[in-house]
């Protein structure tokens, strides 16, 4: 009796389709300055091939404030981002990525710069009013890279089949 459909072509094309996406989306990421010197976002950024009883799966993995990134935070340049503005709560965080991005301060008009506490809190005033700008960075990634895969992924498919086929006439 034949085995199951095995799909050893497909499954490595969805590799390269998730190599290529890891890879492609961390470009991107460090292209539009979104990472710190610590890169926990890019860093994180893991994809795998995922095979179920009904389909295949291209899952990725990331730090969970890359939705922020992606879309902004509410407010008054971004009001269809799906994220509330955090407003003045975020003052601690902007400290923390004020040091770790590291933030370089602009002088004034009387030529001085602000100290860090006055420029998290001038950032963080720009935030709660302004809200923040998603680079979508996700998403061009996956506009980018999808189309490619889709005649690969058609071929990979067909070889499968015919393997599968040619199993079955060789068993008979």
């Amino acid at each position: 009796m034949a085995e199951l459909i095995e799909f050893t072509e497909l499954q490595q094309v969805l590799q390269d389709l998730a190599n290529d996406i890891r890879e492609n989306y961390k470009e991107h990421l460090e292209f539009n300055d979104r990472y710190t010197r610590e890169h926990k976002l890019i860093d994180s950024v893991k994809t795998q091939v995922v095979v179920g009883d009904q389909a295949f799966e291209v899952t990725m993995t990331l730090e969970d404030y890359w939705k922020y990134v992606e879309e902004g935070v509410q407010g008054g340049d971004n009001p269809t981002s799906p994220y509330r503005n955090p407003g003045w709560k975020a003052y601690p965080f902007i400290l923390h990525w004020i040091d770790i991005k590291p933030v370089l301060p602009r002088p004034n008009a009387d030529g001085k710069l602000p100290t860090p506490k006055q420029l998290g809190y001038l950032i963080t005033r720009a935030i709660v009013e302004n809200g923040t700008q998603g680079s979508h960075d996700l998403q061009k990634t996956k506009d980018g890279v999808i189309p490619w895969y889709k005649e690969r992924i058609a071929a990979a498919l067909g070889h499968d089949m015919e393997n599968y086929i040619r199993k079955l006439v060789v068993e008979k």
